[in-house]
C-alpha cells in the first residue's frame, strides 16, 4: 500500500504514472474512464479530473504512449526502451493482419504531419462498428502494438496514430536495452509499484512468462521473503516499513485499478475477491454494474460500492461491507469517499 500509494498524494498524473509504471485504459463511463479513476485516486482530494488527461497525453511530444502490455496500458514516454521484447513478440505473432493493409495505414500515417484517427485511417472503406474491426483498424492496432506507430494523443476519445519518429526524443528511440537490462528494471518497476511481489505478480504486471520475471528478479537485487499466508516466496526492495496511515482519507478504487486488476493477488493481499460484472446480464450480478472498492486510511478494503454518475451526482446504488467490517465504518467510508471523487469531478458534475 505504501508503494501504491506513497507518503502523500502525487501532485499529478503524470506522476501517478511514474510511481506505478502503467495505467490500464478502458472506455467505460459509467463513473469515469478507468485511468482517470486510478489516478484520482492517489491525487490530492482538490485535484481536478479535468487536469488528469493533460498530464498524460499531447499534441506535441510524447507524454507517454499507448500499448498492450496486459492489457491496453499507457506508460511513460521514456520506457518506450523497456518494451522492445513485447514489441518483437507482437510483430513475430503468427494470426497478423493482411501486408498490403500495413503498408497503406502506414502511408496514410506518414503523409500527415500532425497524426490521424482511425476515421481518416479508414477513410471512405469500411468502418469499425465496436468490436467488429476493418481491415484498417486490425492493421492499425498491430503496428501500435508492434511499434511501427504510436499513440500519445487523444482527439476526444479517438486516438491518434503517428510515427514515433514524430513524437518520441531521439535519444529515446535510439536506446536498445539488452534482454537482461529490460528484464531487471521491469522487475524493479513491479517491486516498486507493489512492494513486495511474487514472481507470478511481476510477470502478469508486465505480461511475462514467468521464467522471464524470475530472471529478472534474479538480477534486480530485490531480496527474497517469506509472505504469512502466501503459498510461494515473494520479493522486495523495501527495508523501512511504511508509515501506520497511508491515505489522508478513504477513497474509491476502480474496477482496473493497479492494486486491484491482478485478481488473484487482490485476494491473496487484501483478502478482496473482486470480480467486474459489468458484462454481466443484470439478473446474474452479486453487486452490480459498476463497483468499486471502499479502501480506508490504513489501506484495508472496507467493502465495495455499486455507483453510477447521474443527472449530475454520484449515485449510491449500493453497499456491501466486506465480513469483520462494521456497517457504520463502511457508510462512514463511502461517504467519505464518494465525497472527494464528487469534488474532483466538480468541473464534469454540476454541484445541486
Amino acid at each position: 500500500m505504501a508503494a501504491q500509494f506513497g507518503g502523500e498524494p502525487a501532485k499529478d498524473s503524470a506522476r501517478v504514472l511514474r510511481r506505478l509504471g502503467l495505467l490500464q485504459l478502458d472506455a467505460l463511463r459509467r463513473v469515469d474512464r478507468a485511468h482517470r479513476l486510478t489516478c484520482l485516486a492517489r491525487m490530492p482530494a482538490n485535484a481536478s479530473v479535468e487536469s488528469v488527461d493533460g498530464g498524460l497525453w499531447s499534441s506535441g511530444p510524447a507524454r507517454a504512449f499507448e500499448t498492450w502490455v496486459h492489457a491496453a496500458c499507457l506508460v511513460p514516454a521514456e520506457d518506450w526502451p523497456l518494451l522492445r521484447l513485447a514489441r518483437a513478440k507482437t510483430a513475430d505473432r503468427e494470426r497478423k493482419p493482411d501486408e498490403a493493409a500495413c503498408a497503406e495505414v502506414l502511408a496514410i500515417v506518414g503523409g500527415s504531419e500532425h497524426g490521424v484517427t482511425i476515421r481518416e485511417i479508414e477513410g471512405a472503406g469500411p468502418r469499425t462498428d465496436g468490436w467488429e474491426w476493418s481491415e484498417r483498424k486490425r492493421a492499425a492496432e498491430h503496428l501500435l502494438w508492434c511499434g511501427e506507430l504510436i499513440c500519445s494523443e487523444r482527439r476526444g476519445n479517438r486516438r491518434v496514430y503517428d510515427l514515433p519518429e514524430r513524437r518520441l526524443p531521439q535519444s529515446v528511440l535510439e536506446t536498445e536495452l539488452s534482454r537482461e537490462a529490460i528484464l531487471e528494471t521491469i522487475a524493479t518497476r513491479v517491486l516498486n509499484a507493489t512492494g513486495v511481489a511474487t514472481t507470478q505478480d511481476v510477470a502478469v504486471y508486465y505480461n511475462l512468462t514467468t521464467a522471464e520475471a524470475a530472471e529478472g528478479l534474479a538480477s534486480c537485487g530485490a531480496n527474497p521473503v517469506t509472505v504469512q499466508g502466501w503459498p510461494t516466496p515473494a520479493w522486495t526492495l523495501q527495508k523501512d516499513p511504511p508509515a501506520h496511515q497511508l491515505l489522508p482519507e478513504a477513497r474509491l478504487i476502480g474496477p482496473f485499478d493497479n492494486l486491484i486488476w491482478d485478481r488473484d493477488r487482490t485476494r491473496r493481499v487484501h483478502d478482496f475477491d473482486y470480480s467486474f460484472e459489468a458484462y454481466k446480464p443484470a439478473h446474474k450480478r452479486v453487486y452490480g454494474h459498476y463497483v468499486m472498492g471502499v479502501l480506508d486510511t490504513h489501506g484495508r478494503m472496507l467493502g465495495r460500492v455499486d455507483l453510477r454518475r447521474q443527472a449530475g451526482a454520484l449515485e449510491v446504488i449500493r453497499s456491501f461491507a466486506e465480513p469483520e467490517v462494521d456497517e457504520a465504518h463502511l457508510a462512514a467510508g463511502v461517504a467519505s469517499a464518494v465525497a472527494i471523487l464528487t469534488a474532483q469531478m466538480k468541473d464534469v458534475i454540476p454541484s445541486s
